[in-house]
């Protein structure tokens, strides 16, 4: 089943599948005994994840129940992986950056930065085979899976899809201004999560209305471009954590400079692409939605019978 809706059947029954389908493939993922896969599993299954907390907001968002229970083995859960991912997207970070400036980052230089990463990674990856911790998410998975069978609510139509929606477009059009405003990276980084949270949301609901499918895919640009940001901001933090990297302060402060230059044209793009997804009120977004409704009848109230669990 693929991560979107079908307007031709029951939202909130979908909604349910997806977030089990998506639970399936996690735990298969990460129950997989490939260790040359590792990395790209734990991806996978950390953008899994993500998608199910996104459905699982939805259904809540619409009054459904969803277990607190549930929800906290899925934050926990994403919490894990993000711990692991997190090391090897530092990498790619660094990678970038000497790509960029490869004549201010000697070759030399950034092989021994890169190693120190790589070696933290590989360090990432061990523990958490050691520890066993990616099969006790595996496992609390499992029982979101089966709990999930049960998170149900009050129907749900096109016109509470176009509140969640609109919430969520709220929510990231105001962490967009904060953002802008105070210039602080963690400011910068909520306003990534909130973009991040309404474009699984988005991507849900492009079956049901036309002209979606190109605001979908902006905000997948803009979220990316926030989230090269937020590794640069991390990098040099996790260099100076690196144990054998102690006599290499003037290095690290150097890959700080940089990271710095580099992040200010990646901060003015991402600014100015999100002024223009954002450029209309919660109010306007909402009337663009409704117009953008594939099936008119999903305004009347009939509709929501016919969606009705």
């Amino acid at each position: 089943m693929a991560f979107a809706l079908d307007d031709r059947k029951h939202i909130g029954r979908q909604l349910r599948k997806i977030a089990r389908r998506q639970l399936q493939r996690t735990i298969e993922a990460l129950e997989a005994d490939d260790t040359g896969a590792f990395t790209r599993a734990v991806h996978e299954s950390r953008t899994r994840v993500k998608k199910v907390r996104a459905v699982a907001a939805f259904l809540k968002a619409a009054g459904a129940r969803v277990p607190r229970k549930d929800r906290s083995r899925l934050k926990s859960a994403a919490r894990t992986l993000s711990r692991v991912r997190d090391s090897a997207a530092i990498v790619e970070a660094l990678d970038r950056l000497h790509h960029r400036y490869s004549k201010q980052l000697p070759q030399h230089t950034y092989g021994i930065l890169r190693r120190a990463l790589v070696d933290a990674r590989d360090r990432a990856e061990a523990r958490a085979h050691r520890d066993g911790c990616l099969r006790d998410v595996a496992r609390q998975l499992k029982k979101t899976r089966d709990a999930a069978r049960k998170w149900s609510g009050s129907s749900i139509d096109w016109r509470a899809a176009i509140d969640l929606l609109t919430t969520s477009y709220r929510r990231s059009r105001k962490a967009m201004e904060h953002a802008r405003s105070t210039g602080q990276s963690a400011a910068v980084h909520r306003w990534r999560k909130a973009v991040k949270g309404l474009w699984y949301q988005l991507r849900l609901a492009r079956p049901l209305a036309t002209r979606m499918s190109a605001l979908v895919n902006e905000m997948k640009r803009l979220e990316t471009a926030l989230g090269d940001d937020h590794n640069l901001v991390v990098l040099a933090a996790t260099l100076r954590a690196c144990p054998g990297l102690r006599t290499m302060h003037a290095q690290i402060h150097q890959v700080d400079r940089l990271s710095i230059r580099m992040r200010k044209p990646l901060r003015r793009r991402a600014f100015a692409l999100g002024r223009r997804l954002h450029h209309r009120t919660p109010k306007e977004f909402a009337r663009w939605l409704r117009a953008s409704a594939k099936d008119p009848r999903s305004h009347a109230p009939r509709r929501a019978e016919a969606l009705r669990h």
